[in-house]
């Protein structure tokens, strides 16, 4: 699984409690991250700014709990996202965790079509070893052209 290390936006705008989640998190105390999480989580309404933020960290934290029912709320908040990655990082975390590797990549995928330059989406699709699609799918992936075109598209993906 993708570390649990902080490779997230700054969250000095966040609740209290989701900082504090994030902290247990990291120390892999996840019975204490879960409360934290949960208690951001009830504290915002759906319409909120963070609602989904905090609705996939409350749903990641507890499925790392043992809670694997909590994957609902994971899809729930990246089903209704439209711009942070850290959102489709948790779900694909948990599913991860879950061993659902077809759904982890799928939402890998997704996050990165939201968000190309997410850190943490990026490490995770490196440590899987998942391809990104090549540039001219209709010819094989060590066709020439596939390989000028991949190296354009990768120099002009890092800046």
């Amino acid at each position: 699984m993708a570390p649990l290390q902080a490779v997230y936006e700054d969250f000095s705008s966040c609740c209290d409690d989701f900082v504090a989640g994030v902290e247990h998190l990291k120390e892999r105390s996840i019975p204490r991250a879960v409360q934290s999480f949960q208690q951001a989580y009830d504290s915002v309404a759906r319409a909120d700014i963070y609602h989904n933020k905090y609705e996939s960290y409350c749903g990641l934290a507890r499925v790392l709990s043992g809670d694997h029912s909590a994957i609902e709320l994971c899809r729930d908040a990246a089903r209704s996202e439209i711009h942070d990655g850290d959102v489709f990082l948790n779900l694909a975390r948990a599913e991860w965790f879950l061993d659902n590797r077809k759904n982890t990549i799928i939402t890998l995928k997704k996050g990165l079509q939201i968000d190309n330059r997410h850190p943490g989406l990026r490490q995770m699709r490196e440590q899987l070893g998942i391809r990104q699609r090549s540039a001219l799918p209709f010819l094989p992936r060590s066709h020439p052209l596939n390989h000028a075109l991949g190296k354009l598209m990768r120099h002009y993906d890092h800046k």
